[in-house]
């Protein structure tokens, strides 16, 4: 079946040639593709190698049905061939998918399934992904672990609850930070006030929130799928219209 989605969610997967990719369907619909062999990056640019897939981007998939383990229960295979874009969202637009698919508290989003305020258990009866409103971001953190940097994220969600030092593996966020230190050669900490300060300067900030899937903490032997910032969205937009192929 043919569908459009608007994409919401691209985040960086651990091979670096992969990425993960969620959009929303016309009906509300949360839809993420997944083919054999990952959702490469070459997948995100047309043949001409003008980039189709990115954040607020109406892209076209044929997808079908396939096995998934819950709690990712938004998984469809599609064709990689099929994807076609349908041009980006209106700002106006963009902000009202991320209104219509939102939540207040992060809990709301788990259905009160998050273990430790961090992780929810594979097979768990809930949804995997969502976009959290009302939310206010208190820092940003690049703490750098044998020479490469880490993405973290703190905020309070509309309960007043706090959620310290959450993973970031939104790809535009990333490229952003990466360019700023590796590139331009500004220290982590200067970095980090930066952007905590474009974040917090924002009239509204939306973030997607997602679980990846299940690994084992060395550290207590859980087996969880962990929650990490798949999406860090502000209007005014704290890119400035820049997608992560700009940095």
């Amino acid at each position: 079946m043919k569908r459009t989605l608007v994409i919401t969610d691209l985040t960086q997967m651990p091979s670096g040639n992969e990425v993960c990719v969620v959009g929303i369907d016309e009906a509300g619909n949360c839809i993420r593709p997944c083919c054999d062999g990952g959702f490469l990056k070459d997948y995100l640019y047309d043949a001409d190698g003008r980039l189709v897939i990115r954040h607020g981007a109406k892209v076209e998939f044929e997808l079908y049905p396939i096995i998934y383990q819950a709690p990712h229960v938004e998984d469809m295979g599609f064709n990689p061939d099929s994807i076609t874009s349908k041009g980006l969202c209106t700002g106006t637009e963009w902000e009202q998918v991320l209104q219509n698919s939102s939540f207040n508290t992060v809990d709301d989003i788990y259905d009160g399934l998050l273990q430790e305020h961090r992780w929810v258990e594979p097979g768990a009866n809930t949804r995997s992904i969502g976009t959290l409103s009302q939310v206010r971001v208190t820092a940003v953190k690049l703490p750098e672990w044998s020479g490469k940097l880490r993405y973290r994220l703190s905020f309070i969600d509309h309960a007043g609850f706090p959620y310290d030092n959450i993973s970031v593996s939104d790809l535009a966020f990333r490229e952003l930070s990466y360019a700023e230190v590796k590139k331009h050669g500004r220290s982590p900490a200067t970095v980090s006030e930066q952007i905590t300060s474009l974040l917090t300067s924002t009239d509204r900030i939306y973030l997607r929130l997602g679980l990846a899937r299940p690994w084992v903490n060395p550290n207590t032997g859980n087996i969880g799928c962990w929650m990490q910032v798949t999406g860090i969205y502000t209007f005014p937009d704290y890119l400035g219209g820049k997608s992560f192929d700009d940095f």
